[in-house]
């Protein structure tokens, strides 16, 4: 079959020569005598497509012989390759060769694909031929790929070989854009100084974008791959990118191909070291898979994390932490992301400490001789004790004790006496050090020598905070270990020592450990390791009451020794009626203070209770910043009310309440802190302060502003919203005043406030959030139209109309997941679209009314109603509409037609009467009507409005220009004066206003209202300070410090007032 059809092919080519004349057939006659003649190839190239041919006869019978046959095929044409035939010019010069076997081969290979080509799809020999021969292509371009390598490639052909690859890696089919990226690794530059960066065919960039934006995550791990196989300074960064991806594979995939990038063979394509090759911040980067929500990631990266510590520092954890910067991270605890950092480098120590152990196992001949590495916990570690080995020592023994090993525990943990004398050891060289540096300036410390000092001394804080870490951990059964710890931290408080304790303070002695003072009261103590301390003393006191004791006794013995000055010192009764102090000092009758800790209470002549008014001295700033840390480390720490710890008033109100008077800005920073703190454990506190931090949300700085907010969301997740009441405040005006902190100018407060009200949200203390989205609809509709008005492309934006759409289907109460024991507000769109309406009587503008018209189908309005005021108010806008501001379109009048033709078929029985039927003569009865007098009201002050602004002296140049041919439309007068866009600050303006029943002018060249003076020209929480008087007779002492507290108010803000004082103040 096979040779009739090469028979057939050859008939078709040939073609019947011309006739020639005469004299052309002689010249010609030996030529043709010359090619009479058989070639010498012929016999050769027949015999080569008849075994061919045979080959494929053979091939549509079986396909376990296709191996066979595709190594004969391969060979037939490595033999027809060298079939060739030469032929001289006509001036034998030159000679040209001819491919003629391989044309043969061609041509015997055509033959049979020709006539498959017109076989039926579904015959089994066709496609095993087909098979056969896509068998032998595989292997012939497999086998000469080694060849054509080797050859010498045009530079033109790889230009475009790249060009028409970069191309097609933008296909839209996902397979074709997988193998062209694959293709395209092959035109990589070897080095990357080899590819300019102007060049617009940038392979590298090309692919990074590749693997980054494509959508098929096929695609994305192919080239990740591929990048990994052999990663660079270009593309590591880009390959980190990936460890966010939303496919989990490819997260994983990252991190094993950079485990295996770092055991590669037999030379690995990235160093073992990772600071070699990655930032600290990539590596930062890096460790985050410990903590993603896949446990493959998570395995994988604590794979790669022991690779690191096992091959690039062998298996010398305290070196791989050496590299991660520790010392910065370890003082920027208030920083989430710092946070977060030292969270992932715990979790590299923990996952070692679960595989590894701390026992180090070390080839003898990494290790010299000279440099023997000391074992975990022996005289020689704790001798030089680093930030590695107390980070390291801190999460293991944390690691332990949060698994109950206690045998592990105690092989980490040292006795309890020995860990307080090294922390002493450590206090003391550290106070040296602070000392040496005391005092000097900028300039000084800039020495390379006072700069190592500076260095040493973070390193020894560093030591110290993580060593009260792990105090925390100890077990203080033993109670002269307990003993020491707290004379350590209060000396003062320190019971009579045992013979026991002298013997062994002198042992420690005689090896260089000196006792010095105590960490709490030391000057010299950072301010960092407070909060360290009193989480330690508050473990070794008995109780909470006794802990508070201590506390605020220490910062009374640090305040007595303040530069005292009388003009920082006032008296004042009970009631509030200031006396001078020398006439309480003549006083006879006069009585001693009542306790340590509290506020200084005496008897004046008349007979009153006074208490002394303190004022901080700028002279004590530093240390009255340090009891303020104090007093904010101890709160932290306790849960009960303050009023079960008189002991707590002194400092409330002989330190909080001056520094929150302070103008000092970290002064009053810590001060406002520590009120919030009290206010949160003392519910009258939080009533009588709140005020003052409504104020600072107003009126203080950025970082502050912010602060104060979470203080002010705290007291009302931990009171409840309506704690207020008793202040006469209810929830709405603290739903308003938090609506108001939105409006803020810093994207940081809007933030804060923004998580504030979602808190508030999921905990159920804020309710109602459907009213709340149908309040703000119009104003939001409102202030977005105005943005899309400002818009040059309007294709970048919704429109207004689609906008309006998407607010009413939000609010939509047929949407709501009802929770159980809640109910829906059916009548939440009935009051949207009676809003609607009213909007529709101050709108003048064509677009808006219209849109405002196609939201009225869109509302669900409720089946039945038990109240019908609100119909048949609805009804009557709609009737008094079309008199007193008709629309001007068509469109808008036929949807508000058919709205309120469906209203009144709908709730027929609710209407009664037509309202539309209603004569001008029955206004009087409409306006006697109790029921629709908020409609009527609304109607006449429109009215009033229209007569005030002139509108009867309009004329139609005013009127809309495209309805002047519509006689309906004709008679419409659109007000110039009225304003249509509002935004969000002066929507928040008049919310603002309307809470201080001030008047607003909506024009910004009009004179606004004068405003009043002290707390009222803020959100007026407390215009007025006076507590409500309790049934029973309040404690004395407890009264006079809620009484200074309530005079924050109109202090703080008369403060402000002054020219000195650099806070502005924000009107909402």
């Amino acid at each position: 079959m096979a040779r009739q059809a090469a028979g057939s092919r050859a008939k078709k080519t040939s073609k019947k020569p011309a006739p020639k004349s005469t004299n052309e057939q002689e010249k010609e006659k030996p030529e043709e005598t010359q090619t009479a003649k058989p070639s010498k190839h012929e016999n050769t190239l027949t015999s080569l497509t008849n075994s061919i041919l045979t080959l494929f006869n053979k091939s549509q019978h079986a396909l376990t012989s296709h191996r066979k046959l595709v190594n004969n095929l391969h060979s037939l044409f490595l033999s027809s390759t060298e079939v060739r035939e030469q032929i001289e010019s006509e001036g034998g010069a030159d000679k040209t060769i001819k491919l003629i076997g391989e044309k043969n081969f061609t041509e015997a290979c055509y033959t049979v694909l020709d006539n498959l080509v017109t076989t039926k799809k579904g015959v089994v020999e066709a496609d095993r031929v087909v098979r056969f021969f896509g068998a032998f292509c595989a292997f012939a371009t497999e086998h000469d790929q080694s060849d054509f390598l080797h050859r010498d490639s045009s530079d033109d052909l790889f230009s475009d070989l790249k060009h028409k690859l970069l191309i097609r890696i933008h296909d839209k089919e996902k397979d074709v854009r997988q193998q062209a990226a694959i293709a395209l690794m092959n035109f990589r530059p070897i080095n990357e100084e080899d590819e300019e960066e102007d060049s617009e065919e940038n392979v590298n960039d090309a692919l990074i974008d590749l693997m980054i934006r494509d959508p098929s995550s096929e695609v994305r791990r192919t080239v990740l791959h591929k990048l990994c196989e052999t990663p660079s300074a270009t593309t590591l960064p880009a390959i980190l990118t990936r460890l966010r991806d939303i496919d989990p594979l490819i997260r994983r995939m990252v991190y094993r191909d950079l485990y295996l990038a770092t055991l590669a063979k037999p030379e690995p394509t990235l160093p073992p070291d990772p600071s070699q090759c990655f930032t600290l911040d990539q590596r930062y980067t890096i460790l985050k898979g410990l903590k993603d929500r896949e446990e493959s990631v998570r395995k994988e990266t604590a794979n790669l994390a022991n690779c690191w510590i096992k091959v690039g520092f062998k298996e010398n954890i305290e070196a791989f932490l050496a590299t991660m910067d520790l010392i910065s991270l370890g003082f920027g605890e208030e920083d989430e992301d710092e946070k977060n950092k030292i969270e992932n480098i715990e979790h590299v120590v923990k996952t070692w400490l679960t595989s590894h152990g701390l026992d180090r196992t070390v080839d003898p001949d990494d290790v010299d001789e000279n440099d023997q590495p000391d074992e975990f916990g022996s005289d020689a570690w704790w001798s030089n004790i680093n930030p590695e080995r107390a980070f390291l020592l801190r999460v293991a023994a944390e690691h332990y004790k949060s698994f109950s090993d206690e045998t592990k525990l105690d092989e980490v943990m040292p006795v309890v006496t020995a860990l307080a004398f090294r922390m002493e050891h450590n206090f003391q060289a550290l106070t040296e050090l602070l000392q040496s540096v005391e005092g000097l300036s900028p300039s000084q410390i800039e020495d390379e020598e006072t700069a190592e000092k500076v260095q040493l001394a973070a390193q020894k804080t560093f030591v110290l905070r993580e060593l009260l870490t792990v105090a925390m951990l100890a077990d203080y059964g033993d109670e002269s270990g307990r003993r020491k710890m707290f004379s350590l931290l209060r000396k003062s408080q320190d019971p009579p020592p045992s013979l026991k304790d002298i013997l062994l303070t002198f042992q420690q002695s005689a090896t260089g450990l000196y006792t010095i003072g105590d960490l709490v009261s030391d000057q010299l103590l950072p301010h960092s390791l407070i909060p360290g301390c009193l989480e330690v003393l508050s473990k070794l006191s008995t109780g909470e009451r006794d802990f508070m004791r201590v506390i605020v006794e220490l910062v009374q013995e640090l305040r007595c020794n303040l530069d005292t000055d009388p003009n920082f010192t006032t008296s004042k009764n009970v009631d509030g009626d200031p006396e001078g102090g020398d006439n309480n000092d003549d006083d006879d009758d006069s009585e001693p203070d009542e306790g340590a800790g509290e506020a200084s209470f005496r008897k004046g002549k008349d007979g009153k209770l006074q208490v002394t008014t303190f004022t901080l001295n700028p002279a004590n700033a530093d240390l009255d910043s340090r009891c303020l840390e104090i007093v904010k480390s101890l709160l932290e720490r306790v849960s009960g009310s303050i009023k079960d710890n008189t002991s707590m008033f002194g400092i409330v109100h002989e330190l909080i309440v001056p520094a929150v008077r302070c103008k000092d800005t970290p002064i009053r920073e810590r001060g406002l802190v520590c009120l919030g703190l009290c206010s949160l454990l003392d519910k009258q506190i939080a009533l009588d302060s709140f005020g003052v931090f409504v104020h600072q949300v107003q009126a203080a700085e950025i970082d502050l502003r912010i602060k104060v907010l979470k203080i002010v969301f705290d007291l009302l997740l931990q009171h409840g919203i309506d704690f207020l009441a008793e202040k006469g405040h209810g929830p709405e005006r603290v739903i308003e005043f938090l609506l108001y902190s939105l409006d803020q100018d810093s994207k940081e407060v809007q933030a804060t406030a923004v998580i504030g009200i979602s808190k508030l949200m999921l905990s159920g203390i804020i309710t109602s959030s459907e009213r709340r989205m149908q309040s703000m609809m119009l104003p939001a509709l409102d202030v977005l139209g105005g943005v899309y008005d400002d818009q040059e492309d309007k294709s970048e934006m919704l429109s207004p109309s689609q906008i309006a759409l998407q607010l009413v289907d939000w609010t939509d109460p047929s949407k709501v997941v009802v929770l159980p024991g809640c109910k829906v507000d059916w009548e939440l769109h009935l009051d949207a679209a009676i809003d609607i309406l009213k909007n529709l009587y101050r709108v003048t503008e064509k677009d808006e009314r219209k849109m405002l018209c196609q939201m009225l189908p869109k509302l669900t309005l409720p089946d039945t109603l038990d109240n019908a005021n609100k119909l048949r108010g609805l009804s009557l806008l709609i009737s008094k509409l079309g008199d007193k501001r008709p629309l001007t379109d068509s469109l808008s009048r036929n949807v508000l037609k058919k709205f309120h033709t469906s209203l009144e078929k709908r709730f027929a029985e609710q209407l009664g009467d037509d309202p539309k039927k209603t004569s001008p003569t029955d206004k009087e009865g409409e306006e006697e009507d109790e029921n629709l007098k908020e409609y009527t009201d609304f109607l006449d002050e429109f009215d009033e409005d229209q007569d005030e602004n002139g509108s009867s002296e309009a004329d139609d140049l005013n009127s809309d220009p495209d309805a002047a041919n519509d006689d309906y439309s004709a008679k419409v007068v659109i007000k110039k004066k009225t304003p249509t866009k509002k935004s969000i600050k002066s929507v928040a303006k008049i919310s603002m206003a309307s809470l201080r029943n001030e008047e607003v002018t909506d024009s910004e060249n009009e004179e606004p209202a004068p405003r009043r003076s002290g707390a009222a020209q803020h959100f007026p929480f407390f215009p007025s300070v006076s507590r409500p008087q309790a049934s029973r007779q309040p404690d004395p002492k407890v009264a006079a410090v809620n009484e200074d507290l309530a005079s924050l108010i109109g202090s703080s803000t008369d403060e402000d007032e002054s020219s000195e004082d650099k806070l502005t103040k924000k009107e909402g």
